[in-house]
């Protein structure tokens, strides 16, 4: 009989973990908290790279993969320059072989679903583990029965989150994501050729403008869900004051007013190129996006032990492992955790030894983000480094 595998949440490394499973003759089900595919916004651009790339191409079919070129964003360039607010650059990485494609998040997303049982709505609130069977208890009072439960729900990850109430001291090592009091102001304008001209680094792909007072600018050519081209920016740093004017976000014209404001005011205070105050000047109300806020993991000093005993319950991407996105990792490092779980899931002999199972797949995962995680907390300081002695 195959084994029944439940994944809560459908962003894009659930949504890949299930591709993987159906792929290999599973009939996974996933289960979302949003109503709709298309209930909140799902991001911009996503750079993937070889290790991405190659765990796509393990994890979709061949068919799938020659589809993805419909989510590609093209003309916004692949490498990666830092330079200081005055546009004067000092880093100029032309990443070659292990170029990072650039795909719009949304329509990943769309291509990913394609052909998945995804039951929308389904907001976890409970899981029970008897050791022969986990089962999920959702908001509206339905429930499903499992063999394996696999966290994809994201950095606030309801399913990690029970986990300490579930097992108690039962529980084996759990890293902890914690907020590293950096913040992220975003907007975007309607790419034209006047900003192409402005904004001439940004021919080479995505551009970290690093300025005084720990903020940091940056931009990139990308486009909307509707394929318009647009500048996106975000403006990064340190979070000092939790009761800002600017902090509280409600998708109102007047919060992303205030937000706005606040980001025309630091670009002023400081010595920053009039063409990237111009970009944040010149950017409407509403278009700026929802506020994020930077989350890193912490792992245990020891080493990494099986989470569950059952090892009924694990977790893939965010959900186990939140990083900066200085290095651009994080999504890369998603779908490598599918892959690694999908393809142990394929060839594990049955009956199958779940403990086994899933201590393989977190040992090699979480070893692999831990260098992840460093690489992409070091990455911060490094160009704030680079900067000052420029």
């Amino acid at each position: 009989m195959q084994n029944r595998i439940l994944i809560i949440g459908a962003g894009l490394g659930g949504l890949a973990l299930a591709q993987g499973l159906v792929k290999a003759g599973f009939k996974p089900l996933v289960f979302e908290r949003d109503e709709t595919h298309t209930s909140r916004p799902q991001g911009y651009r996503i750079s993937i790279r070889s290790l991405g790339m190659n765990a796509l191409t393990a994890l979709l079919t061949p068919e799938k993969m020659s589809r993805l070129s419909v989510a590609k964003v093209t003309d916004v360039g692949d490498g990666f320059t830092c330079a200081n607010e005055k546009m004067e650059p000092f880093l100029t990485i032309s990443l070659g072989q292990d170029a990072a494609v650039q795909f719009l998040r949304s329509e990943l997303r769309k291509l990913l679903q394609e052909g998945l049982n995804i039951q929308w709505n389904k907001r976890l609130v409970r899981f029970e583990d008897n050791s022969d069977q986990v089962t999920a208890y959702f908001e509206d009072g339905s429930k499903a029965v499992g063999d394996l439960l696999v966290g994809c729900d994201g950095g606030t990850s309801t399913v990690r989150e029970l986990l300490p109430l579930v097992y108690e001291n039962r529980k084996g090592s759990i890293p902890k994501i914690v907020d590293t009091n950096r913040f992220v102001l975003a907007g975007q304008i309607d790419r034209t050729a006047e900003w192409d001209k402005l904004l001439p680094l940004n021919k080479n792909g995505l551009v970290r403008f690093v300025g005084p007072g720990l903020h940091s600018l940056g931009v990139c050519f990308s486009e909307r869900a509707d394929r318009s081209p647009t500048v996106f920016w975000a403006l990064s740093g340190e979070r000092e004051d939790h009761n800002a004017p600017w902090y509280p976000y409600d998708q109102s014209l007047e919060s992303r007013t205030r937000i706005l404001q606040y980001c025309k005011q630091i670009v002023k205070n400081e010595s920053w190129h009039e063409n990237l105050r111009k970009l944040v000047n010149d950017t409407p109300e509403e278009a700026i996006i929802a506020p994020w806020h930077f989350r890193t993991t912490q792992f245990p000093d020891s080493e990494q032990s099986r989470m569950v005993p059952s090892g009924r319950v694990t977790l893939v991407g965010d959900s186990a492992h939140v990083m900066p996105p200085d290095r651009g990792l994080g999504g890369n490092n998603v779908f490598e955790d599918a892959r690694v779980l999908a393809t142990l899931l394929a060839s594990s002999p049955k009956p199958t030894d779940w403990p086994r199972l899933t201590e393989e797949y977190e040992r090699e995962m979480f070893a692999r983000a831990r260098i992840a995680v460093q690489e992409s907390e070091n990455a911060v300081t490094y160009f704030r480094n680079l900067r000052d002695h420029s």
